[in-house]
């Protein structure tokens, strides 16, 4: 084996390593900070966080690919019509839609 080329290999892989821990790191820390904010911006004043995201979403609109609009909608996802016709409706609308587009 050529002894340089180890040695720059795990340089390399070492470099790789600890950038992509310290990306991990930040990133939860920043999302630790948001959910530490949210909450307690929801337990001083009572506003939740989806119109936090509604808010952030508004001023965010339509700009980097959609991600305002997602904000926007954001937690309406998992909530469940209680009218069960009318869910078995969109769940199979949703189906056809999927089936078609592949």
């Amino acid at each position: 084996m050529n002894l340089p080329l180890v040695i720059g290999a795990l340089i390399v892989s070492l470099l790789l390593l600890w950038w992509l821990l310290s990306v991990i790191k930040a990133s939860f820390k920043t999302a630790f900070l948001v959910v530490a904010v949210i909450f307690a911006i929801q337990v001083l004043t009572g506003v939740g966080p989806q119109q936090i995201f509604a808010q952030v979403g508004q001023w965010m609109g339509n700009s980097m690919g959609g991600l305002g609009k997602w904000l926007q909608n954001w937690g309406d996802k998992g909530k469940v019509d209680p009218d069960a016709k009318k869910q078995a409706a969109l769940w199979m609308l949703e189906i056809i839609t999927n089936l078609m587009d592949s």
